[in-house]
């Protein structure tokens, strides 16, 4: 229950970064997507359960607040959330390397996909200047900020869940 609350709040901070502070703190133009680094990492790290949670929950406050249709940013969070949980099993601590290359794909997919359902069904077909001026400049935006966000995720974890030392057992071999 703790991690739930713990996302929660986390989903929340990062939404008001991406859409009231970090507004006014752009480079080329873009600005981070938390809300893909949250769920990201919380899919990455907890698995596809979490990651869809977290998925829902970020695509229904994008949607009602900023969203012309109900459920674009729903669809394609819980789908990238989805995509995360499934790489849980390649999830180490320390390694920032895998992670960091999902959140660059997951950036990219949002970005594709958000074009496709925002876009291109209105018939505006130049996605490769929506790719070099929007697209690129994010998610290099996004990767570096997410390098930040994920460390302070894994703080938030060790502090809520400290690891358990296992005491060493002898299995009764020194007894005879």
């Amino acid at each position: 229950m703790k991690r739930y609350i713990s996302l929660f709040l986390t989903v929340i901070i990062c939404f008001l970064l991406q859409t009231a502070v970090f507004q006014n703190f752009k480079l080329a133009n873009v600005v981070p997507n938390f809300m893909v680094i949250v769920i990201a990492s919380s899919g990455f790290m907890y698995g596809r359960k979490f990651g869809m949670y977290t998925g829902i929950l970020s695509g229904v406050l994008m949607d009602f607040m900023y969203g012309d249709i109900i459920g674009v940013h729903i669809l394609i969070y819980v789908l990238v959330g989805y995509m995360n949980g499934k790489g849980n099993k390649l999830y180490f601590k320390d390694d920032l390397s895998i992670p960091m290359l999902s959140l660059a794909v997951s950036d990219l997919i949002y970005n594709v996909l958000y074009y496709a359902f925002s876009f291109l069904l209105r018939g505006r077909l130049n996605i490769f200047s929506y790719l070099r001026n929007l697209i690129l400049p994010e998610i290099i935006y996004t990767v570096v900020m997410g390098l930040i966000i994920y460390k302070l995720m894994h703080r938030i974890e060790d502090k809520m869940y400290p690891p358990v030392e296992v005491p060493l057992t002898d299995n009764g071999a020194d007894k005879y």
